[in-house]
């Protein structure tokens, strides 16, 4: 395990230990906009989520956002982009979470009855 302090705009740091169970970039070389999503176990079982919008463009700021849950229904959640999607950077962070925790692999599957 790691020690990490996640600075995020508008917000205090949050600062913990755990390990990196998701990660999405959007980044390809040539496009001056991406989107990199993280998604962290903490050695207490909680979850820390990033998502860091770059730019390169004069004129544009970078944009940091993090939140600190219980759960992975809550990461979830919150990196929902207004409807009830994930973006594909998202998406790509989830399945990488899926594959390393138990709690996000039966929160990333709709049950029916």
């Amino acid at each position: 395990m790691k020690e990490y302090i996640i600075t995020r705009d508008g917000a205090c740091p949050i600062a913990f230990v755990g390990e990196l169970i998701g990660f999405g970039s959007n980044k390809n070389g040539q496009d001056g906009r991406w989107v990199i999503v993280e998604i962290y176990r903490t050695q207490g079982g909680k979850f820390v989520a990033r998502i860091n919008h770059f730019t390169c463009y004069q004129g544009e700021e970078n944009q940091r956002a993090a939140i600190s849950v219980a759960t992975a229904v809550e990461v979830i959640e919150w990196l929902k982009e207004g409807n009830k999607n994930v973006g594909s950077v998202s998406q790509k962070a989830i399945q990488d979470a899926v594959a390393d925790d138990e709690q996000f692999a039966a929160a990333w599957v709709e049950q029916v009855e």
